[in-house]
């Protein structure tokens, strides 16, 4: 991967909430689902956006993902035991 610079513009990137992620994975992409799930309806989730990513963008991520979660665990922010 290069060591390039890039220059980010977030001007007008959608923030979006969410308490549950689903993911469809298949030989040529992964398709990660972000939606809320219903309180009142425990069964009920409405997916409000899908990500499309090929495998090694996906990789990428996954990646990127633990090395920050590897940052909040030597902080001491969270540990990765599961809840109770």
């Amino acid at each position: 991967m290069r060591n390039d610079r890039l220059e980010i513009s977030d001007e007008e990137a959608i923030h979006i909430f969410s308490n549950l992620v689903s993911f469809n994975i298949n030989a040529e992409e992964v398709c990660m689902g972000l939606g809320i799930r219903d309180v009142k309806e425990a069964a009920l989730v409405n997916v409000h956006t899908y990500m499309h990513m090929t495998i090694p963008h996906f990789v990428r991520f996954v990646e990127a993902v633990n090395q920050q979660l590897n940052m909040l665990i030597e902080r001491g922010v969270v540990t990765r035991e599961p809840e109770q």
